[in-house]
């Protein structure tokens, strides 16, 4: 799923032509995430300098809190969404954590995290703010998408697999696992070109998705995906790691919008696991949204 801000705060005045589709995707991924029941929501998203500063800036943090508040304060004013308290898996981030480290990362790791339109925009639209917060836990992995020099696609992706390999040999109580991904896909963000939207590079990701050609994604530098796409694009890493986490997968692209209100192109894809394996081999980690 896109995160951008403009998405929640244009969302009542955005054109029916743009907002009616992606509503329909939003609710339907609502819906199939309400029936999976999933216990936690691994959600790969990224920092917006709002934990992080060029002070210290990490390549990749896990969020450890027992809850998360989602907008940060202030936020909720400025993407015109309640503010709301998501509770955490301390002992699943946990494990996470150690596990990465002893599969050769260094991540950093944070019990405060703040959340703007990374993790807020998406969480208001699988769960509308209108209904009780569900009972459903957060483990946000941030991803550094915007400081050079970042982290490559590959290695990303890599990560995602490892942040698999933790899931499957979690030595706790079983847990449902939902995989979210957050982020772009074209923008520009605070630059010349800001409010383009390159919607044929975005079509281009969406098609290697679905032709099951990801391994291009990798390939792609971060100068050629800036040039094509916008600095924003670069969160295009969050959608790899969840790729990668989520194993073998059928995708299914339930929208795709150029939205202007929100100067960003909007999408929302589903994968449909289809292995079997989940944390300890006990449960199916079931993919949700991207």
């Amino acid at each position: 799923m896109s995160h951008a801000p403009g998405i929640s705060q244009f969302w009542e005045t955005m054109a029916p032509e743009r907002r009616d589709p992606l509503a329909a995707a939003y609710a339907q991924l609502g819906r199939e995430l309400a029936e999976l029941a999933p216990d936690v929501i691994v959600a790969f998203v990224n920092d917006h300098f709002r934990s992080f500063s060029l002070a210290g800036y990490p390549t990749f943090c896990i969020g450890i809190g027992s809850d998360h508040d989602v907008p940060m304060e202030g936020g909720d004013a400025i993407l015109r969404m309640p503010r709301r308290r998501f509770k955490g898996d301390p002992e699943l981030a946990g494990h996470i954590l150690q596990s990465l480290m002893d599969d050769g990362f260094d991540p950093a790791f944070s019990g405060e995290l703040k959340f703007f339109d990374d993790l807020s925009v998406p969480l208001r639209f699988l769960f509308p703010p209108d209904a009780p917060v569900p009972g459903v836990a957060i483990v946000p992995i941030m991803t550094n998408c915007i400081a050079r020099p970042l982290p490559s696609m590959r290695r990303c992706h890599a990560l995602g697999v490892a942040v698999r390999r933790a899931l499957d040999r979690f030595p706790g109580k079983p847990r449902r696992v939902a995989v979210l991904g957050t982020g772009g896909i074209s923008h520009w963000v605070g630059m010349p070109r800001n409010g383009d939207i390159n919607a044929d590079f975005d079509r281009k990701v969406i098609e290697l998705v679905v032709e099951g050609r990801v391994d291009e994604l990798l390939s792609w530098t971060d100068d050629e995906i800036e040039a094509q796409a916008g600095n924003g694009a670069l969160e295009l890493r969050n959608w790899v790691e969840a790729f990668a986490a989520m194993g073998q997968y059928v995708p299914r692209p339930l929208a795709y919008v150029p939205v202007i209100e929100a100067i960003t192109g909007c999408a929302a894809i589903a994968l449909d696991p289809i292995d079997v394996s989940g944390i300890g081999h006990r449960h199916l980690a079931e993919g949700a949204a991207r």
